[in-house]
């Protein structure tokens, strides 16, 4: 296996996020170390939402783009189904994320489901299971893959670029 950079790397769905970490120093040499972190990777498309000159102004600022990578960072290794138990998870830049699942806004109906096999029941509980995990949010970000295992960390790709408070781009 890899650790959670060259991971990263090998996706090539996040290279902006990884050309970030690269031009921080010491972000890399933290990441290859031997954590566990939990991260949430915004693909290219969460930063191509980003206007042009909000991305100039963060990938220009070195201090600005280590405030908004390490707040992608999360010091610990959280699974899908650990995120469900959090509300709220302190990243390396020392702010909090928010996490909640909108499964609750959901309508899941009102018919009961009769049946004594086990693969009903299997089915059932697996079905309602990726729901939860398909809806878990981290400061208003979708989950779109979660649980992308690396040696010294975890990863989730997320279809929004979190800016943490205070900071304007």
């Amino acid at each position: 296996m890899a650790n959670i950079i060259e991971t990263a790397r090998a996706e090539h769905a996040y290279n902006k996020y990884v050309k970030g970490l690269e031009s921080v120093a010491g972000l890399v040499d933290t990441l290859t170390g031997p954590g566990p972190f939990t991260i949430f990777v915004p693909t290219d498309a969460a930063f191509d939402s980003l206007s042009d000159d909000q991305q100039a102004n963060m990938f220009a600022d070195p201090g600005k783009l280590a405030k908004v990578l390490k707040y992608h960072i999360v010091p610990g290794y959280y699974t899908a189904d650990d995120l469900l138990d959090r509300l709220f998870l302190k990243t390396l830049e020392g702010q909090r994320l928010r996490v909640w699942s909108d499964v609750s806004e959901i309508p899941l109906g009102e018919e009961e489901i009769v049946g004594g096999g086990d693969a009903l029941s299997y089915i059932a509980s697996d079905t309602v299971t990726t729901s939860v995990r398909e809806s878990i949010k981290i400061n208003g970000g979708h989950v779109l893959q979660a649980n992308v295992i690396a040696d010294n960390g975890i990863m989730h790709v997320i279809d929004k670029v979190l800016i943490p408070q205070f900071t304007t781009l």
